[in-house]
């Protein structure tokens, strides 16, 4: 996501084409033959945590022109049919996220209806169904049709959802469903680890409307006013990327783009109304899409939805939406070329694979505002990357006290806030360009396609510490210290550099303080410092990666290491300037100073060092064992729900703590070890029983 419908005919029975079918056989074509990653139940955000959702039939009918004395506008009928597998023995009911201000008409079961006292409202936005008799096995595959209709809810605050936009000759509907809206306009699972395997979406309109949506279009055959649309969507979705619009869409058939032997078809829909200059202005800018659809499949592998279709189509939205495989855009947006960059990079990160929780948001943009900064360097002509990077770093250290890790992600309105989306995007994408600094290019890409291909991720969900294994396993060191300072702590560094020479010899010493209320006492990261010869015309660029009690030589993975924080090269000329961070590319700003005298000599600099504190087993069960060295040993450590409740707090004395979880229950929880009123370490902790 990017910062910045009624009847025609009042009870009118659907279209027989519309009517839904309702069996509890259901054909494997229906669904992606994959399996589907379930998540531990920790993991699980929503409701029907007793099933895996495998398919669903979405049938619609919406008209934008309906007039309000004839049915409220913004009005939506349908049904969606639900295919599940059990997870669980005895199953006697199910829930799913959706809005009570919908008018259940039915619950279709076995092709018979459930009775009222079987459709109960749990919470304003549960809906609990209850079966005839439970489901004895697990692994049983099943299904039911929900019918209903209603008024979505107003936009609210961040949350958006099912609206109706435009004028009365151009009325339009569209959704945005980021982050809980989707429950707002059809009734789902919402819980990225279980993401929908397969889904067919059929939406009835007047014939002079047009519909926008996931997949592919396989029908659009018109039925006296109306015209039918039928689209299947054969790859795994999350349901928040579930969307719909409906406009009296332009339609504008690219070229397709060849992507590995598979010509992906390109297409545009874009509101009617515009001059052919603005068109013309906007189908360039949105062309730009099908070269950096090759570029970033040549780093991250194959575009991932290349069987079905890539493009964007306007929406009411001021940015855009990354809507699996057709992204919404505002109508400023269309001619954006870093939205436009943005929203196809998500097709990989976000989309395939996609945040567990909104807790980890900053993966699916921090690398897609990363893609930013890429595609200005793949594609000539859009802006220069150093300079773009630079207003990023800028904005991403204006933030000095919310951390990329959002602690509350209960609601859209506590997730999308002005220092949440700072510190998603722009300290987000920062964290991506120090992965890169620190693996060099070709280590960077190589992790990136083995997050994106790990069995256990792709085309499902990942959290944090998913990212840190992949890209530490090509790195070659343990980056924990890097992603707990940088994910979930806050504050930003600066150094001063000291650097002496002898001959074609440079030593560097790395000095780092901390903006005041920093939430960690050291930043492990990259320095970066470009070194040049006289007359500059030798230069060469030095990677080091500063842990805080070593540096090392970094930018191809990792090499020498250095205790201390005092490190020599040779180079192959006599170095005579030194610059720091010339390209952007971490978050630290930093003085470079030539102090002879101490070359060859491991200078201890006088800043504290980082505590070295280890927690394990992680996973575990009924004993955290923290063990710490250096520092002082006096410490308090708690835990933290994924709610950010805080549900165990103890205090550390010595060297060895052997902390009780029996009490705790089974999940993901955040431990925080605090040290005279600073944060000296965060890390996830798995307890399972």
């Amino acid at each position: 996501m990017k910062k910045s419908p009624i009847l025609l005919l009042a009870g009118c029975l659907l279209s027989a084409a519309m009517v839904s079918t309702s069996s509890a056989q259901v054909n494997a074509r229906f669904y992606h033959p994959a399996p589907q990653k379930k998540g531990t139940p920790e993991m699980l955000a929503g409701q029907g945590t007793n099933i895996n959702v495998v398919y669903h039939r979405c049938v619609w009918r919406i008209h934008p022109d309906s007039p309000s004395t004839f049915s409220p506008a913004k009005y939506l009928r349908g049904n969606v049919t639900t295919h599940f597998v059990t997870l669980q023995n005895n199953i006697s009911q199910v829930t799913f996220d959706f809005n009570n201000v919908f008018t259940i008409d039915s619950v279709k079961y076995h092709g018979v209806k459930l009775p009222g006292a079987n459709i109960v409202w749990n919470t304003s936005r549960i809906l609990q169904l209850t079966f005839p008799s439970a489901i004895a096995n697990t692994g049983t595959l099943d299904s039911l049709t929900i019918h209903y209709r209603g008024t979505p809810p107003a936009v609210s605050g961040q949350a958006i959802g099912y609206q109706r936009g435009g004028t009365s000759t151009n009325n339009y509907i569209y959704t945005l469903s980021e982050s809980y809206e989707d429950r707002d306009w059809w009734p789902c699972k919402h819980d990225m680890t279980d993401k929908i395997d397969s889904m067919d979406i059929i939406v009835s309109v007047p014939s002079a409307f047009w519909v926008a949506t996931n997949g592919k279009m396989t029908d659009s055959s018109v039925s006296g006013t109306s015209r039918i649309f039928k689209f299947k969507h054969r790859y795994p979705i999350a349901s928040y990327l579930v969307s719909l619009g409906v406009a009296k869409y332009s339609r504008y058939y690219r070229s397709p783009v060849n992507i590995n032997g598979t010509n992906v078809p390109v297409v545009y829909n874009i509101f009617p109304g515009k001059t052919q200059g603005k068109i013309n202005s906007i189908l360039n800018a949105l062309d730009v899409s099908r070269t950096e659809l090759v570029e970033f499949s040549n780093k991250y592998g194959d575009y991932p939805f290349k069987n079905e279709k890539h493009g964007y189509y306007e929406f009411g939205f001021g940015g855009g939406m990354e809507h699996q495989t057709f992204s919404g855009m505002g109508s400023s947006a269309l001619t954006s070329w870093s939205v436009i960059a943005h929203e196809l990079s998500h097709q990989w990160f976000g989309d395939k694979v996609t945040c567990s929780t909104w807790n980890d948001l900053w993966i699916n943009e921090g690398f897609a505002r990363y893609n930013e900064t890429l595609a200005a360097e793949l594609v000539s002509g859009l802006t220069n990357p150093i300079t773009y990077r630079g207003s990023i770093k800028s904005a991403a250290r204006s933030i000095t006290t919310t951390p990329v890790y959002i602690a509350n992600a209960t609601s859209s309105n506590t997730i999308w806030t002005s220092n949440n989306e700072t510190a998603i995007y722009e300290r987000g994408c920062m964290v991506v360009s120090m992965l890169r600094t620190l693996l060099g290019d070709t280590r960077f890409f190589q992790a990136c396609r083995d997050y994106l291909n790990d069995p256990t991720l792709s085309y499902r969900a990942a959290a944090t510490a998913d990212v840190e294994r992949n890209y530490e396993n090509q790195f070659g060191l343990d980056l924990s210290h890097f992603f707990n300072a940088w994910i979930y702590g806050y504050g930003n560094p600066a150094y001063t550099v000291n650097w002496s020479t002898t001959g074609n010899n440079i030593t560097v010493q790395l000095n780092q303080t901390r903006s005041a209320g920093a939430s960690v006492n050291y930043f492990p990261m990259p320095v970066v410092l470009r070194v040049a010869n006289s007359n500059n015309s030798q230069n060469t660029t030095l990677i080091i990666y500063d842990r805080g009690d070593s540096v090392f030589i970094a930018g191809d993975g990792v090499g020498a290491a250095t205790v201390g924080n005092t490190i020599s090269f040779n180079l192959a000329f006599a170095p005579a300037t030194v610059s720091f961070d010339p390209n952007n590319a971490t978050m630290a700003t930093g003085t470079t100073t030539q102090v002879p005298g101490f070359a060859g000599r491991s200078i201890e600099t006088a800043e504290p060092k980082q505590e070295l504190t280890t927690l394990y087993p992680n996973p575990t069960s009924d004993e955290l064992i923290i063990q710490r060295t250096g520092g002082g040993l006096v410490s308090t450590v708690s835990f933290q729900d994924m709610n950010g409740k805080t549900v165990l707090t103890q205090q550390l004395t010595g060297p060895l703590e052997k902390i009780n979880t029996s009490r705790l229950q089974s999940g993901t929880y955040l431990v925080s070890i605090i040290e005279n009123g600073r944060l000296i370490r965060r890390e996830k902790i798995i307890i399972q029983h």
